[in-house]
């Protein structure tokens, strides 16, 4: 089957809590202690400490997490700039950059997304307001406590980062309700922006600019990265920021987007008509760029002809190649976070809000589509129940029920005509158009007043339509059933759920689907296989038919996501919907227990099969990963190559204000073998008006020139030039030895020692970043050249 993509993600969406318990069961089985340590059952790649609690212990493997990505992005391993990496993961809408996080290697199975799920959820629950209707990703900045504690609070209140402008001046982006939002120019030469006083902490200002192969070699050059109002520079932008930054505006500049746009040449689209046609050449001074030839397989690009950057490359390419099913693998691989437990009862909200979506938000138009696609599998049945019980052109599917023992009362009984939800309407989807509010609205010419009652009758036709298939008498009948009802193409099924079989306008737009041979593959030859399926959405429409279940709905606030949500408004919402956080359970007869309850019960008919089903969409994604994980995300998060030491987490909840997570992570990954980072043992000091954005300001003159700009900039800042260069009187090619091209690799073994601090003064709202990273090299301390 292929195009399994919009079927599959309302499949997934009924289907995950279930799939839970089966794969936890499944890498229980693969895990081993053979090396002596103690490994997460949930995630295998990870060790644990028994004697921290299970929240500690989630605390750590969530921000181990991102330590690894961090580690791995340095110029003495991997070397690729980590902002973009770092917002594939964190922020895949936003950036339109979405890697797959959960799939298959050779039998082996790979999640990145519930580590990923732990440190989003428990440590850093604000990083989710990045990801919406908006352009912005996640520099190493908003991880990594370079600054004074104020930028990041400012970030908590709703204020954004204060790194950038527009070209009124107006700064921070993503400002609920504001209009001034900045626009990616002139990165962290704000006045009022300042390193952090404590030198460990500032010390961390490598962390935007000084990862990925050649950073400071083409810096030194005059490349300072992508031009401000930029998108990334992969295949998967269509638009850019409106350049007024009335829609939320972006930090698209400079080193966001290094990898891709390296690869390509240039960012995708810019909001602003200055920079449209810019490339990478339009900044260098002297050497000569060419793009990587991406079409034949080649993610490295080249610098008078020396290749560099194939794995930043490829990495940033290919998330934006997938960025659609990275979307929706990324929802799908969340299956292991569903549980009993604080952060369980959050991802079993998230997997509500598809299913039934009780939050939507107009702009967030990838969410919604996958919202519309999760909504079709269940809403549009009242449209095939319509057909089958008033078309005329259907009659003879009224005679061959009747015939054959369906129940005519209820055969007869007519529910309210519903009109589906269509391919068309999701192009541009709207909040009102894929919320589950659609369920309980009403219609003039409704026969059944009472929405309730409607809905149950949907669900009791459903069921008698389950019955009936299985007492037909005859294999022939069965066929007939599945024929006349399913896979002919004007059959009532078949007609109604074009949007999971073949969503296409016009026949030039393709959004994928189980086309007819997956379909009929789906229905099986006796109709089996969709009865079973139907039984699920049949137990749907029975938990939307109570009165609590409408009340809860219809109670929503309209225009939000689940991202908008401060951390005590997703507890209210998720206390609302039944979970208990004193006994960490949810709480019996309420719309969370039905929930979890229904989908984990493997004895419910059609839970197997749509669980299989629900393999085809890890699976859909395993062949595209295949390079991706043997060049890099192995690396990530495979077990052997990290062991985890010394660790300490001082605090028994993420909320407590100070409070530390420390441990030593050892790689013994591929590291850059045209690299001697490792080898920098000379300490360069970072002065407190030192830029880690290292915006050039001469490539932006007119701007930071201008009336609305030049007051509110610091010129004195230490901006656009390489640290270690004048520091140790390096050399070009000193440089470039640094660097590393990111294109060979050889065994290393190096060590860090890391430190992560609670910063927000907000106990409802943590805060957690990087305070203090140590590089080591054997028993040698080795630095950055910044």
């Amino acid at each position: 089957m292929k195009k399994l993509l919009y079927f599959l993600a309302s499949m997934a969406i009924v289907t995950q809590p279930l799939a839970s318990s089966i794969a936890c069961k499944q890498k229980n089985q693969n895990s081993n202690n053979d090396d002596g340590v103690e490994y997460d059952p949930k995630n295998p790649d990870f060790s644990i400490d028994k004697s921290l609690t299970d929240t500690q212990n989630q605390m750590k493997i969530g921000a181990e997490m991102i330590s690894r990505i961090i580690v791995a992005s340095r110029h003495e391993n991997l070397n690729f700039n980590m902002n973009e990496i770092l917002s594939c993961y964190l922020t895949p809408q936003s950036t339109a950059l979405n890697m797959p996080s959960s799939y298959t290697y050779k039998g082996r199975k790979v999640d990145l997304a519930d580590p990923i799920n732990k440190f989003k959820g428990l440590l850093q629950p604000n990083i989710g307001k990045l990801d919406g209707a908006h352009f912005t990703g996640v520099y190493g900045s908003y991880l990594m406590g370079m600054y004074e504690d104020s930028f990041y609070q400012n970030f908590i209140n709703d204020q954004g980062f204060t790194d950038g402008f527009n070209k009124e001046g107006g700064v921070g982006f993503n400002k609920p309700g504001k209009t001034d939002n900045s626009m990616g120019i002139l990165m962290g030469m704000n006045k009022n922006l300042n390193l952090s006083e404590d030198e460990n902490r500032r010390s961390l200002a490598w962390g935007v600019q000084d990862t990925g192969a050649l950073s400071n070699y083409l810096l030194n050059d005059g490349f300072d990265g992508g031009y401000p109002g930029g998108t990334n520079g992969t295949s998967s932008p269509f638009t850019p920021a409106n350049p007024t930054g009335e829609d939320g505006g972006t930090n698209g500049a400079g080193y966001l987007y290094y990898n891709s746009i390296l690869a390509s040449g240039k960012s995708k689209v810019n909001s602003f008509d200055e920079f449209k046609s810019k490339t990478v050449n339009d900044k260098l001074k002297t050497h000569k760029f060419s793009v990587a030839d991406i079409i034949n397989g080649d993610y490295a690009s080249s610098i008078d002809g020396t290749p560099f950057n194939a794995t930043g490359g490829l990495l940033s390419i290919s998330a934006g190649a997938l960025n659609l099913k990275g979307y929706i693998n990324k929802f799908s691989a969340l299956k292991n976070s569903v549980e009993e437990s604080d952060l369980g009862a959050e991802s079993l909200l998230t997997y509500a809000n598809f299913m039934t979506p009780l939050l939507t938000k107009d702009g967030n138009t990838n969410e919604l589509r996958i919202q519309g696609a999760a909504l079709s599998l269940i809403y549009n049945v009242q449209a095939v129940i319509n057909l089958i019980q008033r078309d005329n052109q259907y009659s003879n599917l009224r005679d061959f029920l009747s015939k054959n023992g369906f129940n005519s009362e209820i055969l007869n009984d007519k529910i309210n005509i519903r009109k589906e939800v269509e391919i068309a309407k999701l192009l541009e989807p709207t909040k009102e158009y894929v919320n589950s509010k659609k369920f309980y609205e009403a219609d003039d010419v409704d026969v059944n007043k009472d929405q309730l009652v409607n809905l149950n009758k949907v669900s009791k036709f459903l069921k008698e339509l389950n019955r009936f298939q299985k007492q037909l008498s005859s294999d022939n009948l069965k066929q007939q059933l599945a024929n006349d009802f399913f896979i002919d193409k004007n059959s009532p099924f078949n007609k109604c759920y074009q949007l999971i079989i073949s969503p296409k306008i016009e026949g030039t737009i393709d959004l994928g689907g189980l086309e007819q041979k997956g379909w009929q593959k789906l229905v099986e030859k006796d109709a089996s296989g969709a009865i079973k399926i139907l039984n699920i959405v049949a137990n749907a429409y029975e938990g939307l038919a109570k009165k609590d279940t409408k009340n809860i709905i219809e109670s929503m606030e309209n225009n939000k996501s689940i991202n908008d949500l401060s951390r005590s408004e997703k507890q209210k919402l998720i206390t609302l919907l039944g979970y208990d956080y004193s006994e960490k359970k949810y709480k019996e007869g309420t719309f969370f227990y039905d929930y979890y309850n229904l989908s984990n019960n493997t004895d419910v008919e059609g839970v197997n099969e749509l669980n299989n089903l629900f393999a085809y969409l890890n699976s859909s994604v395993d062949d595209s990963m295949t390079n991706v994980h043997e060049q890099a995300t192995q690396y990530l998060i495979n077990k052997e190559y990290w062991k985890t030491s010394d660790v300490n987490v001082g605090v028994t909840s993420p909320t407590e204000v100070n409070g530390k997570i420390e441990f030593t992570l050892d790689y013994s990954g591929n590291g850059d073998s045209d690299s001697n980072a490792d080898t920098q043992t000379a300490k360069i000091e970072v002065p407190q008006k030192f830029n880690p954005y290292q915006t050039i300001v001469d490539n932006q003159k007119d701007l930071a020139e201008s009336t609305a700009l030049k007051d509110k900039i610091d010129t004195s800042k230490v901006s656009g030039v390489v640290l270690g260069k004048e520091q140790l009187n390096m050399s070009e090619e000193d440089i470039m030895k640094y660097d590393g091209l990111g294109v060979n690799y050889k065994k290393v073994d190096h060590k860090y020692k890391i430190v992560w601090q609670n910063i927000s003064n907000d106990v409802e709202n943590p805060y957690w970043v990087i305070v203090d990273f140590k590089s080591y090299n054997g028993d040698k301390q080795f630095y950055n050249i910044y």
